[in-house]
């Protein structure tokens, strides 16, 4: 061996081996994401049936179906993240599931806003922390070069769940309606559907405990203290700065979306929850997998190009298609409605899939799930409180029959346009795939 065969072998990257993906486990977490997001999103299409039997405000709505949700994700999210680095994710993931069960049976009885606020509370410290939980999970049942096939499905669950939330949401509700005998009489059907659902996501609780805690892989620091988690945050400042830009106006679109389809439907085009929630719940779905589909690949394929930060690449491509397709709440019909809102979604999950996928892949183990953590923050309050609070400002500005879908507009192009700035800054700053500068030795498990 030569002096230069010696000088390559110390300056070459350590290698990641080789280990098989545990399908089973992933297919266990897009179960799970998948009655989170179903309970998470099961209030959307029957919200104006809550309002009226509870006399509620549009304020005291806004703050059920966004502040309920968002308030764990920003008290609660970074502690939790701390905890996935640092302590058995599977046992975390078990309790947080639980949560969301129980609260979603407790909306079935809640008498006024404030029991209402609170069961939702409930459920949203179990779906809106979960996802850091079950990424990390994830990143270590898989190889880097795979984790953005694997997101795929868990993906798929995802808007799977949020589908489900619509279809079976507001199509059960449309029955129960037409059906008040038929399971528990005397009960309100929006309280039928929480019950239902409810049981339901307590029953998807017992396969997770089939799980065993995976071994840690691509790990910089095992167990860092919180001046050394801050430090590592910092270095890559401009990274994560620039991505949460891009998450943080994108977010707008998406979150407006998914807080006020229902009411759009309702209050400009005459529709019923019984008749758009089949169809509203397809075009989610379809979005939600063809978008998936095409994020895990391209997420995947994009780490051979010789391009810096090449995996956020397809978010750049998404977002911007995504600009035009915020107008879905001002076509003159219904079917336009549908297709154009097919094409926002389908952006969206593109880019929240990549988003996910590159934290995975360009960060080391032990801050990938407070990163993912930091980006839930941000999707729960940019789609819960804040744009709540900026639409309701926004529609004094557009005021009359399509004041709303106006408003929903113009908020997702102008943040849209914000948004692909910062994915572009994000690309320019984002550091080497950590499995081809880190050492692949398994952390001690805490």
């Amino acid at each position: 061996m030569t002096t230069a065969d010696v000088a390559d072998a110390v300056a070459a990257p350590p290698t990641t081996a080789f280990r098989k993906t545990k399908w089973s486990v992933v297919w266990l977490l897009t179960l799970t994401l998948f009655s989170a997001l179903t309970v998470g999103g099961l209030m959307a299409p029957i919200q104006e049936a809550v309002k009226l039997d509870l006399g509620l405000s549009d304020f005291q709505l806004a703050m059920i179906v966004g502040s309920a949700t968002a308030i764990p994700a920003a008290i609660l999210s970074l502690p939790i993240a701390w905890m996935v680095d640092h302590h058995t994710r599977v046992r975390l993931l078990i309790i947080l599931a639980s949560f969301w069960a129980v609260g979603t049976v407790a909306t079935a009885f809640a008498q006024d806003f404030y029991s209402l606020f609170g069961a939702r509370l409930i459920s949203g410290i179990g779906a809106a922390t979960a996802f850091p939980v079950l990424i990390s999970i994830l990143a270590d049942v898989c190889m880097p070069e795979r984790r953005g096939r694997s997101m795929l499905l868990v993906s798929i669950g995802a808007w799977a769940g949020v589908a489900a939330a619509f279809a079976v949401g507001g199509t059960l509700f449309g029955w129960l309606e037409a059906n008040p005998t038929a399971l528990i009489p005397d009960m309100a059907p929006w309280r039928e559907v929480h019950l239902i659902v409810g049981i339901g996501a307590a029953l998807l609780v017992l396969p997770l405990f089939l799980i065993r805690e995976p071994t840690r892989h691509e790990v910089e620091q095992a167990n860092p203290d919180f001046k050394q988690a801050v430090k590592a945050f910092w270095k890559r400042r401009a990274f994560l700065g620039s991505l949460y830009v891009g998450n943080f106006a994108g977010g707008f679109a998406e979150g407006a979306a998914a807080l006020w389809i229902g009411s759009v439907l309702v209050r400009q085009y005459d529709q019923s929850p019984g008749e758009f929630g089949g169809w509203v719940g397809l075009v989610i779905l379809a979005s939600g997998v063809v978008g998936s589909v095409i994020g895990g690949f391209t997420a995947d394929l994009s780490q051979k190009l010789k391009l810096r930060g090449a995996i956020l690449l397809p978010a750049v491509i998404a977002t911007a298609l995504t600009i035009p397709a915020s107008a879905y709440p001002i076509m003159p019909n219904v079917t336009l409605f549908a297709w154009v809102l097919f094409a926002l979604l389908l952006g969206g999950t593109i880019v929240n899939l990549v988003n996910s996928a590159a934290i995975a892949v360009l960060l080391p183990n032990e801050e990938r799930a407070t990163s993912l953590a930091a980006l839930a923050i941000i999707a729960k309050i940019v789609g819960g409180p804040v744009t709540a609070a900026v639409i309701a400002w926004m529609t004094l500005l557009f005021k009359g029959p399509m004041g709303l879908g106006q408003t929903l507009t113009w908020l997702g192009v102008v943040t849209g346009i914000i948004s692909l700035i910062g994915y572009l800054f994000a690309m320019r700053y984002a550091p080497p795939p950590a499995a081809k500068v880190l050492p692949d030795a398994p952390a001690e498990q805490a």
